[in-house]
Order: C-alpha cells, then sequence, then structure tokens
C-alpha cells in the first residue's frame, strides 16, 4: 500500500501557460465522466454501465484580480484562445505530483469583496483532458 504525500499550499504552484498565477487563494476541479445504465429487455437490474465522454470544470480564486484571464474574457470572439493550466503539488520543495489541464477555456468571472477583506475574482474554467504524473 502506497502511503500517502501530505503536499503544502505554500510551495505548491498554478501556473498558466508557464507563468505563476500571482495572489492565488485556492483552487477546484472535478472531473465528470458521463455514464449511462444498461439493462436488459425486460429486467429492472442493471447488468453494466457504458462511460462517455470525460468533462472537466474548475475554479481558481485569486487576490483582486488577474489581469491576463480579464482580457482573455473580454477579447474578442475569433482571438480566443485556449491556456494550460499546471498545478505542481510539492512537499518540501520537491514535487510530489504534476497536474495538467489541457486545453483549457475560460467560462466566466465572479468578482466578490466583503466590508473587511479584499477583493476576490472566481474564475470558472473547462479542460478537455487531465493528465496525472
Amino acid at each position: 500500500m502506497a502511503t500517502p504525500h501530505v503536499v503544502s499550499a505554500n510551495v505548491s504552484s498554478v501556473k498558466v501557460d508557464g507563468e505563476v498565477i500571482p495572489g492565488l487563494q485556492s483552487i477546484e476541479f472535478k472531473i465528470i465522466r458521463n455514464r449511462q445504465n444498461v439493462y436488459h429487455v425486460g429486467i429492472d437490474e442493471r447488468v453494466g454501465v457504458d462511460y462517455g465522454p470525460l468533462y472537466v470544470h474548475g475554479i481558481l480564486r485569486i487576490r483582486s484580480t488577474y489581469p491576463k484571464f480579464d482580457s482573455m474574457l473580454l477579447s474578442a470572439l475569433p482571438e480566443v484562445k485556449p491556456f494550460q493550466l499546471v498545478i505542481e503539488l510539492k512537499r518540501r520543495g520537491q514535487t510530489v505530483k504534476t497536474i495538467s489541464f489541457d486545453d483549457c477555456y475560460l467560462e466566466d468571472k465572479t468578482f466578490t469583496m466583503d466590508a473587511n477583506g479584499v477583493g476576490i475574482s472566481i474564475y470558472t474554467f473547462t479542460a478537455t483532458r487531465i493528465r496525472e504524473q
């Protein structure tokens, strides 16, 4: 049985096209696989499962704002280009795992600010594929 690696946020990094995202507060992502139950005719119990396309959805919370993402969201449609997002999970300075999101597109942005804090931009993205190394 493999031992779990506890990674630390203060030494790990998240990069967009090779550039570290300044002010990143958190990243969340989920992998969604389209699934269909398979049944035999006349039987109400599932006999199998058929898996379809993979879908990756993520959220980045960034302190204040990230001008690179803002320009992507506000650019004219013909100029919209995908980006690559890479997470380097580290423990004591050594990379434990690298997670790459390929062909990412921004979906939207939400901005929040409370009376006692700083502004947080919440960017939602999708990715064509995810790779873990």
